[in-house]
C-alpha cells in the first residue's frame, strides 16, 4: 500500500471486545491502525475508535474486514431499578450491542513526517 495515494480516512467506532480481532485483521491486510479508547454509548461499555486511512479502492476490504470482526448481538440488561415492576426482580430490556459505526472522510492530503 505504501505506493498508493491515502485519499479516505474511516473513523470508526467498534466495541471493545471487539477491537482486537478487528485491529489485527486489517493490519493482516495492511492497513495501518490507530487507536483511540473512549466510554460512551446507552451501557457506557468500553468502545474503541479507529482511525484508519487508505486509498478510495481498499474501502470494500475494508468494510468486508468490520463486518467480518464486528457482528452486532443482542443483549439483555437490567432496566433502572426505578422501572421494576416487583422487588428483586428488575425489568430486562433487549439492547443490540456490537457492530460498528464508520465514517469515511475524503482526505484532501496525507503527510507522514
Amino acid at each position: 500500500m505504501q505506493d498508493e495515494v491515502i485519499n479516505r480516512m474511516a473513523i470508526t467506532i467498534v466495541d471493545g471486545s471487539q477491537s482486537r480481532s478487528l485491529i489485527q485483521a486489517l493490519n493482516r491486510s495492511g492497513l495501518p491502525v490507530t487507536i483511540v479508547d473512549a466510554v460512551g454509548g446507552f451501557l457506557h461499555d468500553a468502545l474503541v475508535t479507529l482511525l484508519v486511512g487508505m486509498p478510495e479502492a481498499q474501502l470494500p476490504l475494508f468494510f468486508s474486514l468490520v463486518r467480518q470482526n464486528c457482528p452486532s448481538r443482542t443483549r439483555y440488561v437490567p432496566m433502572g431499578v426505578e422501572f421494576a415492576m416487583a422487588p428483586g426482580y428488575p425489568m430486562m430490556i433487549e439492547a443490540r450491542v456490537g457492530g460498528a459505526t464508520a465514517f469515511i472522510l475524503p482526505v484532501e492530503r496525507f503527510v507522514q513526517l
